[in-house]
C-alpha cells in the first residue's frame, strides 16, 4: 500500500490568503480580467489541497506563484512590484489625483449623516435655537469643504464645471 503523496497536503487559511494576494496582483497588473480573477479567487477559496491551487497559476509568471504551489516551500515569496500607472502620474508612480475632479461623495455622506443625527432632531423639536446652532455648524463644517472640492475642480479644468 502506497503512503500519502509528500507533495500533496491540505492548505491553510493563510496559504489561501497568500494565493488570493497573488491573484489580486495579477489583476492589478492586467494579467487577469475581473471575471477571470473572480473565478480563480472563488476556486482558491474552495481549494482543499495545494494541488487544487496549481491550475490557478499555470498561465501566470513564476514570480506570482505562491511558494506552496510551485513546491519551493521555505523560500522567500516573490516580491511584489508596483503595477504600472496609466495616465497622468506623479513622482514615484503615484496617481496624480488632482485631475480626477472634485470628490463630492464624502462631503455628501458627511452632510447626510450630520443632518440625520443632528439636523432632523433639531427641526423636529421646533426649537429655533437648536436649528440655528445646527445650521451654523453645518455651514461651518460642510460648506468650506464642498466649496474647496468644487473650486479645485474648476482650477484644474476651467471649462469642466462651467464658465472659466
Amino acid at each position: 500500500m502506497a503512503g500519502p503523496d509528500p507533495d500533496r497536503y491540505r492548505v491553510s487559511d493563510d496559504e489561501r490568503d497568500r494565493a488570493l494576494e497573488q491573484l489580486r496582483t495579477a489583476l492589478e497588473e492586467g494579467r487577469l480580467d475581473l471575471d477571470e480573477h473572480e473565478a480563480r479567487s472563488a476556486a482558491a477559496l474552495k481549494a482543499v489541497t495545494n494541488l487544487d491551487l496549481v491550475p490557478l497559476f499555470e498561465d501566470l509568471p513564476a514570480r506570482l506563484h505562491p511558494d506552496f504551489v510551485t513546491g519551493t516551500a521555505g523560500t522567500a515569496p516573490a516580491t511584489r512590484e508596483p503595477a504600472p500607472v496609466e495616465g497622468s502620474a506623479s513622482k514615484g508612480g503615484e496617481v496624480d489625483r488632482r485631475h480626477r475632479g472634485p470628490h463630492l461623495g464624502p462631503m455628501i455622506g458627511w452632510s447626510g449623516f450630520l443632518f440625520l443625527v443632528w439636523g432632523l432632531p433639531a427641526i423636529m423639536s421646533g426649537n429655533g435655537t437648536s436649528i440655528a446652532v445646527f445650521l451654523g455648524f453645518f455651514f461651518l463644517l460642510v460648506v468650506p469643504g464642498l466649496t474647496s472640492a468644487v473650486m479645485s475642480g474648476r482650477r484644474d479644468d476651467p471649462g469642466k464645471l462651467g464658465s472659466g
